[in-house]
């Protein structure tokens, strides 16, 4: 073998060596391949962008558990804005109290909901956003939440649904999962315009539905 030859394998027998070593470790052991964050596949300052808030605007995150969204929609508001953090969940919102208070966030007020009445004035907000909350609703309390948070949307504002597709390839709520067009007929019976569909969350639905102003 000349030394052309001889070269030519040592460059072949290292670049399996690399590629190897890429692949071996996730191979035997599963848990070494980085798990995907909500952060990847949530896409939160792309969806926070889309809502369209102002500095001033007034907006409920309802089911906002630990605040995921919430603090997101705090800075996007700013300091002359409101963010109402509505949930059924005490300790949830007692999470999003202590960081609040931590913090000295004035723009984030928290609200014990039931479940269907948010506590939420009538004609305060500017929009309301839900992420993955109404497939933990039950059913039959679906139309009332929807309704009540109408109730408290100024007209002409927004409401905002993000929830899971029917066929979504993550591990979550196989099992309660709402099919696009019930979230839809969800929209219309709450008196809402589907006013547009965003198509990039790989695995939620995304919906913004608007309250028509009244009539002049």
């Amino acid at each position: 073998m000349d030394a052309r030859a001889r070269r030519h394998r040592r460059i072949l027998w290292c670049a399996a060596a690399l590629t190897l070593a890429a692949v071996l470790p996730a191979a035997l052991c599963p848990g070494a391949a980085k798990k995907l964050r909500r952060d990847d596949w949530q896409q939160p300052a792309r969806v926070v962008a889309d809502l369209g808030l102002k500095p001033g605007s007034i907006i409920a995150d309802v089911g906002c558990g630990r605040g995921y969204f919430t603090f997101r929609l705090a800075k996007a508001v700013g300091a002359g804005g409101k963010v109402f953090a509505e949930d059924v969940d005490a300790k949830a919102l007692k999470s999003i109290e202590d960081r609040v208070a931590k913090d000295h966030l004035a723009n984030i007020v928290v609200v014990k909901g039931d479940a269907t009445d948010t506590k939420l004035r009538d004609e305060s907000l500017d929009a309301a956003l839900f992420v993955n909350v109404f497939h933990h609703v039950p059913k039959q309390h679906r139309p009332g939440l929807a309704k009540d948070v109408v109730r408290a949307l100024k007209p002409g504002g927004y409401f905002f649904l993000i929830d899971w597709t029917f066929d979504a390839k993550v591990p979550y709520d196989k099992g309660r999962r709402i099919p696009r067009d019930d979230l839809l007929k969800l929209g219309a019976e709450a008196g809402l315009k589907l006013d547009a569909e965003f198509l990039y969350l790989e695995h939620q639905v995304f919906l913004r539905f608007r309250k028509p102003t009244a009539p002049k």
